[in-house]
């Protein structure tokens, strides 16, 4: 007679956790994203930037940007510098893509800045940090 060897408790747990998350794959690979940043403007002009959105084409309806929460940058450990009230975000589709417009009505006088972009839309949400210098 054969031995039949038993599968661990935590390693079939472990198997349908990562069956599970694979099932969810085609949805994972249509949320939206934030890319790379473009700096548009320099040191002592009011700040002009774009940052790159990756998304479906359904997902940029109602699509949504601003600058996170003084407890999402607690949350993250980056200091909310009063000066970041200044900036304004705004959705602006570009052909078959996005990007968040990032602008300021004041000129940029820290050289060095760091914040983070909340992106809104109907089926999910997202915050990340971007940190870049403005050159003189």
């Amino acid at each position: 007679m054969a031995k039949v060897s038993r599968i661990p408790f935590q390693k079939r747990v472990a198997t349908i956790a990562v069956a599970t998350c694979l099932s969810f794959a085609p949805w994972l690979a249509e949320a939206a994203g934030l890319g790379k940043i473009n700096v548009l403007s320099g040191f002592g002009q009011p700040l002009r930037a774009e940052v790159d959105i990756h998304a479906a084409k359904g997902e940029l309806a109602g699509m949504t940007a601003r600058l996170a929460s003084p407890e999402a940058f607690k949350e993250a450990g980056i200091d909310y510098a009063s000066g970041l009230g200044d900036l304004r975000f705004t959705v602006e589709k570009r052909g078959s893509g996005a990007v968040v417009k990032v602008t300021s009505t004041r000129p940029v006088v820290d050289p060095f800045l760091d914040f983070l972009i909340e992106l809104n839309w109907p089926a999910g949400r997202l915050v990340r940090e971007y940190t870049f210098l403005l050159d003189p």
